[in-house]
């Protein structure tokens, strides 16, 4: 009897003889637990293929000419020294920041500053649903209901019929006093998910650090500034990040609001990609459009998320 079988039959302390270890039982066990996995991996499969080619066939068109229709002819950089060299594109990296910094001011700050007021309030639940309520209208029809608001025969009307005829006027067609209208339209959706985000978060930070500082003489603003928004980090910079590529990809306010307009003095880098490839049927120009605006994003995501990894660790 070899020495692995008189060790593994030997009796332990309680007389009780241990068996074997079957080690065609532990290969079935590590198979069953890649089953589920196999289940995913068709539909994972299909996913990373068509969103890889299209990543690719994106890239690879940004440095062609083509109409989709007629022959694809390769011009090298030709299209990203045009796109920086058009007034077009200039403006909607301009309005792009102002989206930008719309989205970190209001979507941030106010739900920030509603869920410190809610969680101390005897009515949270029923202040949360109504803060949360526009965001289950969709964004298309939210910029509708805007549209319609501005029209001429909406809120500026009323500005005439109280004798303050000089608003009243289409404030949409008034260029970028109609981009810091949408940015509004845009945030009033923004802030019921981040309002959430941030209650979940103050619900979460533990109570023994903040009752330690209060007995310590720490209270109003220096607990909040010192304490509670520094252990309130890792939501905050979830939120950021969401409301940035939010902002950066913004089209359907726009488009339904003004359409870029008037004369394309409203348009981000999301509807000038878009007008330019399937409104003008440059699709190589619009693809390096959109070849910007993801390095961008990806930029901007990696950064936030460096520093989210750094924190953790």
């Amino acid at each position: 009897m070899s020495l692995t079988n008189e060790i593994s039959n030997e009796p332990n302390n309680k007389g009780v003889q241990k068996k074997p270890i079957s080690h065609s039982k532990s290969r079935k066990n590590r198979k069953i637990e890649w089953t589920p996995y196999l289940y995913l991996l068709p539909a994972v499969t299909l996913s990373l293929l068509f969103f890889i080619f299209s990543i690719v066939f994106t890239f690879f068109i940004s440095f062609t000419k083509w109409d989709g229709v007629n022959d694809i002819q390769f011009v090298g950089f030709e299209n990203y020294i045009e796109m920086f060299n058009d007034p077009n594109f200039l403006i909607a990296c301009l309005n792009t920041v102002i989206w930008v910094l719309g989205g970190l001011i209001i979507p941030v700050l106010i739900p920030l500053i509603l869920a410190i007021a809610i969680t101390k309030s005897r009515f949270g639940s029923a202040f949360k649903n109504i803060f949360y309520l526009p965001n289950a209208l969709s964004p298309t029809i939210a910029g509708i209901i805007m549209t319609v608001l501005l029209s001429l025969y909406g809120l500026p009307q009323v500005m005439g019929m109280l004798g303050l005829d000089s608003l009243q006027t289409n404030w949409l067609n008034i260029p970028y006093v109609n981009t810091l209208i949408m940015v509004a339209s845009g945030a009033w959706q923004g802030i019921g998910i981040n309002l959430i985000l941030f209650i979940v978060g103050l619900n979460n930070i533990p109570t023994e650090p903040i009752e330690a500082a209060k007995l310590d003489g720490a209270s109003g603003l220096t607990l909040y500034t010192k304490l509670i928004l520094p252990l309130l980090k890792p939501t905050t910079l979830i939120v950021l990040l969401m409301s940035l590529v939010n902002s950066f990809k913004t089209f359907d306010v726009i488009w339904v609001m003004t359409g870029g307009g008037p004369y394309r003095t409203s348009e981000t880098l999301a509807v000038t990609m878009y007008k330019e490839a399937f409104v003008n049927n440059e699709l190589g120009y619009g693809s390096a459009v959109a070849i910007f605006l993801s390095i961008i994003t990806l930029a901007i995501s990696w950064f936030f998320l460096k520093d989210t990894f750094k924190g953790e660790e």
